[in-house]
């Protein structure tokens, strides 16, 4: 008879065995390679045309209902959660044997041990920091193992139910059951681990059964792996197609399910190629489809990538329809964006890349973009030259300001675009890490400014192209390396009558940045930054590199954090001197994760705390709290001069399928 113990110091003793038997072996990860043999089947219960724009869910829109897709990989394991997988046979009846439901994968690789069951989400049971979301009750069966049984002291998304089959002696897991509910898939792993050696911590086997229900659609899918199989393929065998392969490489034989689904394929194919041949009216019909569906639909909806053979040349294309891509603010309005992402490599030290960004900004009625060209030509010391083109919008009330003074301030500009500049720029730089705590990039930049309301200027005889030109440098110290923050000092100075420059100033930035993480998925992110001109004998355009009003922002991976929401545009760019900070603290479960109903879905919480003091004014303060769920990222702000409220605002990005 098994004996129930419960009680959180009884509790206490198998997980610490569990801990201490994963520090006695996680060293033991270093450069070991597996084989892994893969199979998944999809079952379209239900679907509607939305079903079409869901990222890689496109290869499901249409007959058949039922999918199958196997694979045997080659993996080699650097760490715990550092392994490289090359997928060398594949073949399936997905059109093209394209990926589908991608995100399932992570389900069925679980880190067990770690604070994060998959990448970056969901708290395991397991890991000591996360004791305190859950509930432990534990049975020391007769077999000389114990059941570990674990469930949420609050239903959310970011935690698990399940069980765990373990070696009561060693701490070793031996079975895992976990189910859970997260980013539209609710999912059944069943988790068997390794007996003995280095691979005690890695799975055996896996296998994940999930469910899609989205908008009247519904996908139930079952992922089974296995690994440690004992066939290794030459290294010269890269994503080949070929069923044959896979049935002498498969550990077990296709169920009679899965041979229905292969032979469906085969006969379809069949009538098709007979159709095809006895009519060449119909051939042409099925061209076209195949145009218009299967390249260039799918290509409206799922991310283009290629890459050669070797892999030394590849291509990156985000989906053209994607809700992704669509920003909003309150002060900008909606903002769609795309990324694009070209490499080539001429050997291991050597490579080139090409990572453009470009959007429009439909309220502004503006196209941006940022297109750096980067040729690494020493990676251990990050060292590269890069050349960047790109645009902004910025606001200044500057040359408004001189018209005014040259009329007696007695004019008043209706127009909304009055006081708008385009800034046009081309950037070359170089950078190199002379030692490990330090980077040194020099620069040279070209700014050209050009108002959007030309004819304001004519009218006031001002010039239409004002344009700066500047070597820089900057220096990066990372004393503490990945522990501590990262402080910049950056030099800049203009030079007047090269290439039509008629700007002239020098400037002096500060600024420090540290991204601190915490335990249990909490981070804390920390900006402070000092800036100032020197010199400014030409008193119309301020061009900080660290304090600027960017229309397709960039950064951290929360870019809320470190810039200011609510600030006017024009703060930006009049004051000879800046004092920022911006802190913002990030939690899986802060407030409210506790609510009822919606409580549950809600996946990270956030606080934020940003203020600045500029020149002629009073200190600035924004204070917001955002949360993320599985559709939309949301913060709302709110601003003040000193104590006296100015405005609120609202700012989203949306989180549908973006892991997908």
């Amino acid at each position: 008879m098994p004996t129930a113990m419960t009680g959180a110091k009884k509790d206490s003793l198998i997980l610490g065995k569990i801990r201490a038997f994963h520090q006695a072996h996680v060293r033991t990860i270093d450069s070991l390679q597996d084989n892994v043999y893969a199979k998944i089947r999809f079952n379209v219960e239900k679907r509607n045309s939305i079903l079409w724009l869901i990222p890689s869910m496109y290869v499901l829109a249409k007959d058949p209902r039922e999918y199958i897709r196997e694979s045997y990989s080659d993996v080699t394991y650097m760490g715990e959660h550092d392994f490289v997988v090359n997928r060398q046979v594949v073949t399936g009846t997905i059109r093209r044997n394209r990926k589908a439901m991608p995100v399932i994968v992570d389900f069925n690789i679980p880190h067990l041990y770690d604070i994060a069951l998959y990448d970056g989400y969901m708290l395991s049971p397991f890991h000591p920091i996360n004791q305190i979301y859950y509930r432990y009750r534990q049975y020391r069966q007769s077999d000389g193992t114990t059941r570990l049984e674990f469930k949420p002291k609050l239903y959310n998304t970011q935690l698990v139910n399940g069980y765990a089959i373990v070696e009561t002696e060693t701490g070793r897991i031996i079975k895992t059951v976990i189910s859970g509910e997260f980013d539209m898939l609710s999912f059944y792993s069943e988790v068997k681990q390794e007996d003995l050696g280095p691979l005690a911590l890695m799975p055996t086997q896996c296998t994940t059964a999930a469910t899609f229900r989205f908008m009247g659609n519904r996908v139930s899918s079952v992922f089974n792996s296995m690994y440690h199989q004992p066939y290794t393929l030459p290294d010269s065998i890269d994503e080949q197609r070929s069923k044959e392969l896979i049935d002498s490489l498969r550990p077990i034989p296709l169920s009679v399910s899965d041979k229905r689904i292969y032979e469906a394929q085969e006969e379809k194919q069949r009538e098709a190629e007979t159709a095809a041949a006895a009519d060449t009216t119909e051939h042409k019909t099925n061209k076209w489809k195949h145009f218009w569906w299967d390249i260039v639909g799918d290509n409206l909806v799922t991310p283009l990538a290629a890459e050669t053979k070797d892999k030394g040349a590849e291509f990156h294309l985000s989906p053209i329809i994607n809700p992704l891509n669509v920003r909003y603010s309150g002060s900008k309005g909606i903002s769609y964006k795309m990324n694009l992402y070209l490499q080539y490599k001429f050997n291991e030290y050597r490579y080139l890349t090409f990572d453009p960004m470009f959007g429009y900004n439909f309220k502004q009625k503006q196209f941006y973009f940022n297109a750096p060209l980067r040729m690494t030509y020493n990676p251990k010391r990050n060292g590269y030259a890069q050349v960047t083109v790109g645009n902004n919008r910025i606001s200044n009330s500057t040359v408004l300001d001189q018209i005014n003074h040259e009329n007696g301030d007695t004019l008043k500009f209706d127009q909304k675009d009055a006081d708008q500049f385009i800034d046009n720029y081309v950037e070359l730089k170089n950078n190199i890490m002379v030692v490990d705590w330090l980077d040194i990039e020099t620069r040279l930049i070209y700014h050209q400014r050009t108002p959007v309301n030309k004819a304001l200027m004519y009218v006031f005889d001002k010039p239409i192209r004002y344009r700066s030109f500047a070597p820089a440098v900057e220096l990066k110290f990372r004393p503490w390396y990945d522990r501590g923050p990262v402080i910049t000092v950056d030099y800049e100075r203009s030079i007047k009558n090269v290439l039509k420059s008629n700007l002239q100033y020098e400037r002096w930035e500060f600024d420090a940045q540290w991204k601190m993480k915490i335990a249990g998925l909490r981070y804390l992110n920390l900006r402070t930054g000092y800036g100032f001109y020197t010199d400014r004998s030409d008193n119309y355009f301020m061009d900080y590199s660290n304090f600027c009003d960017n229309n397709l922002p960039e950064g951290w991976e929360d870019h809320w954090s470190g810039n200011f929401q609510l600030l006017d545009g024009k703060v930006y760019n009049e004051s000879n001197f800046y004092y920022r900070n911006n802190v913002s603290y990030e939690s899986p479960m802060l407030f409210c994760t506790w609510l009822p109903l919606v409580g549950k879905y809600i996946e990270k919480e956030r606080l934020y705390f940003s203020n600045v003091v500029v020149q002629h004014t009073r200190p600035y303060f924004e204070l917001g709290y955002g949360l993320t769920c599985r559709y939309m990222s949301i913060g709302i702000f709110t601003s003040f001069y000193n104590t006296k409220f100015q405005k609120a605002g609202v700012t989203f990005d949306f989180e549908l399928f973006k892991r997908w």
